[in-house]
């Protein structure tokens, strides 16, 4: 399972300070996607409890990369982009983005998806600030028929989602995985794409879906030679 901060704190039972000494030192490790740390638990489990087993185990460098480095660009497609959200608060903004003609075809209960990415926002908001969330559900879905999913919606009034800055949320990003590995490498890669202003710009303006798309591919492309070019120096 995925943990933040204040989890893996009520799992470990020490206060949040102790958790952010750990890392400093070295103990555990974690990866901060929005400015919030992730844990993996099975990993926390096996360092403080070694007596437990988990097939999930995974390396923390596999989280954001590897064999799981699917790019965003297959992972969406026009009717997955709603430019028009009509929603007025997070139950709201959670069912649109998970809408049945969407998702009947992905999961076995789409009304167990809307609870698993309700429940996920009363834990902690998945606001990142500047307007931007990126929700999902509080666990993978394996039974997804797809190794992940990604869903965009624009609120051109903007949505309260209780985000850190209080300001409410123009973007959404919804991000839906088979697996914890998959569904973190999502995160890092969307993180990365939302700290691309072009591309916020984009999908703040755009009319059609397909412009989105194209400024998700393009920004894969100069990653891509960016690192082609690093290799070769």
């Amino acid at each position: 399972m995925i943990l933040t901060l204040k989890e893996l704190s009520e799992h470990l039972k020490v206060n949040d300070r102790t958790i952010l000494r750990m890392l400093k030192t070295g103990q555990i490790q974690g990866v901060k996607i929005g400015g919030q740390w992730r844990f993996n638990g099975s990993q926390i489990d096996n360092i403080f409890f070694p007596g437990h087993i988990n097939s999930d185990d995974v390396p923390l460098e596999e989280f954001t990369q590897s064999q799981f480095a699917i790019p965003v660009s297959r992972l969406i497609n026009e009717e997955r982009i709603f430019l028009n959200m009509k929603a007025t608060n997070v139950e709201e903004a959670i069912n649109e983005l998970t809408v049945p003609s969407l998702f009947n075809t992905l999961v076995l209960d789409v009304p167990a998806l809307r609870a698993n990415c309700l429940a996920r926002e009363n834990l902690l908001s998945t606001g990142v600030g500047n307007g931007l969330a990126i929700p999902h559900p509080r666990d993978p879905v394996p039974s997804l028929k797809a190794a992940g999913c990604v869903v965009i919606g624009r609120s051109s009034k903007g949505i309260p989602f209780n985000a850190p800055d209080g300001k409410p949320v123009k973007l959404f990003f919804l991000i839906v995985s088979q697996t914890i590995q998959l569904h973190l490498h999502l995160m890092g890669r969307m993180s990365n794409l939302m700290r691309n202003t072009k591309f916020i710009q984009v999908c703040l303006k755009a009319k059609d879906p397909a412009l989105i798309i194209r400024a998700i591919m393009e920004h894969e492309r100069d990653e891509f030679l960016k690192k082609s070019d690093e290799q070769d120096e």
